[in-house]
């Protein structure tokens, strides 16, 4: 991993304490240093006198807030190398701008904006996993998923597009670094009856037929890392249904669900699929956006 760190965004909130406990553990597992950012603007801009000056009065409550975080680290973890900075601007775009290539952007997830006022505004989780261009963690889901002692599979969503190939060889990383199975999801939409009624029985797809095919294409997929991580026992798996509903199915009992930042379909230009958005507001666990 170089000279990359993992760097968390923090508000005060109790969902952005898990994130904070859960980059820490991951920046152990890397091996690198962990950044904690805490900016405590909107993203919108200050243009009212008033709004400039009580930015400049929250100042030194920004401080605090960081300060005990850091504090909590240290407590947690005393030997990681931790830096820390208050940033006077929005929370996504400081996280944004503070990412290197390499570095993983750690987010936590309010159970609460995963409704209308989050796809019409936008969390900040949202809005970093949509625009960053290095990897993003969306730390939500059950309270057993963070920490050193969090049980259950790596899950990882494969459509054979370049993306979900570059999000099966960190799933592989991660269940490694875990010591966790690793359970390589593939979803497929069984085709409707042909129509007219006079369309060959040869032109049918047969879902036996279409999963059998599936599974051979998991299993070479996943030969090249098996051999490169021996000890990760893998589980495949080729489901019925769309994509975000499968997966966040297998979420249930996982502690962290990995998949690219975007795979077949959608608009070219997107840095995050319809899987990946599904996920980040919906998932049992962590979701970890490869890029």
């Amino acid at each position: 991993m170089g000279r990359n760190e993992v760097i968390v965004g923090i508000d005060g909130d109790k969902t952005h304490r898990a994130a904070l406990y859960w980059a820490a553990d991951e920046a152990t597992r890397r091996g690198v240093g962990l950044r904690i950012i805490h900016a405590y603007l909107s993203e919108w801009p200050d243009t009212d006198l008033a709004l400039r000056r009580a930015a400049r009065a929250l100042e030194p409550l920004a401080e605090e807030v960081l300060a005990a975080a850091v504090n909590d680290i240290h407590a947690y973890t005393p030997d990681l190398p931790v830096t820390a900075a208050v940033e006077r601007s929005g929370p996504a775009s400081a996280l944004i701008g503070a990412a290197d290539p390499g570095d993983l952007l750690v987010v936590g997830s309010r159970h609460d904006a995963a409704g209308l006022t989050a796809t019409l505004l936008g969390s900040t989780a949202q809005q970093v996993a949509l625009h960053s261009t290095t990897s993003v963690a969306v730390v939500r889901g059950r309270d057993d998923t963070v920490g050193t002692d969090a049980t259950g599979p790596v899950v990882v969503g494969v459509d054979g597009s370049a993306a979900s190939r570059t999000a099966l060889g960190v799933a592989f990383e991660a269940a490694a670094a875990r010591g966790a199975r690793l359970s390589i999801v593939r979803a497929f939409r069984p085709g409707s009856p042909p129509w007219p009624r006079d369309v060959a029985p040869s032109l049918l797809r047969d879902v036996t037929t279409t999963r059998a095919a599936h599974l051979k294409e998991l299993g070479l997929a996943a030969a090249a890392w098996s051999e490169k991580f021996p000890d990760v026992g893998v589980d495949m798996f080729v489901l019925p249904g769309y994509a975000a509903e499968v997966l966040d199915d297998a979420t249930g009992n996982a502690q962290l669900v990995v998949v690219g930042s975007r795979g077949h379909g959608g608009f070219a230009g997107l840095l995050l699929g319809s899987v990946g958005l599904h996920l980040i507001h919906h998932a049992d666990c962590p979701v970890l956006i490869a890029r």
